[in-house]
């Protein structure tokens, strides 16, 4: 489970990226989905937020994953990943990012361990596309009502609009994930 401290200052960044946009709650909520108590709660550092809720938000307020977990770092439009970033607990999965130059807005590119003891969530959807590989250990990939099991160098690539969701079979498992954000998203709000 994060600490309080980074759920605030996760909650802190993202009041600022909506300040930035110049949106309300209720504006942001109808542009992501999310209810407007769930923000709010965000914001405050009461909840912590889930990968398809950080994906949302970050697609709908234009800004990368890394922006909204503090990871944002000035320079070129250039972001290399040396493999020692630290991770963020959330929900039984270990989320590091390994995306986001400045200025990126619609590819988010994740490494993600799962615990196999991991409690069964709510089934995620998010607008955009993920693409998954699994780099070691058993993915059970819950999809649409059906599960897939995937093996180290396997993939897949789907709308996450659908209703997904990750687990691991005997084991940690580790995946590379790609997620693409809904473009539209993005100038819904300038409407």
């Amino acid at each position: 489970m994060a600490s309080q401290a980074t759920l605030a200052s996760i909650g802190e960044r993202l009041r600022v990226a909506r300040d930035r946009r110049g949106l309300t709650l209720d504006q942001l909520s109808e542009a992501s989905g999310l209810s407007k108590a769930h923000l709010s709660r965000l914001e405050s550092g009461e909840r912590q937020p889930s990968i398809a809720a950080l994906l949302d938000l970050s697609s709908t307020l234009g800004v990368s994953v890394n922006t909204l977990l503090g990871e944002d770092h000035e320079g070129p439009p250039l972001s290399v990943s040396v493999g020692d970033e630290p991770g963020h607990e959330a929900n039984g999965l270990v989320i590091t990012a390994r995306s986001g130059f400045p200025g990126s807005s619609i590819l988010e590119a994740l490494s993600i361990t799962i615990d196999p003891d991991r409690a069964a969530s709510t089934p995620a959807r998010h607008r955009g596309e993920e693409w998954l590989y699994v780099l070691t250990g058993t993915l059970r990939l819950e999809y649409d009502g059906a599960a897939h099991l995937l093996e180290p160098g396997e993939c897949a690539h789907f709308d996450a609009d659908r209703p997904h969701r990750l687990g691991a079979v005997g084991g940690p498992t580790e995946i590379l994930m790609l997620a693409a954000k809904d473009s539209r998203s993005l100038s819904a709000i300038h409407r």
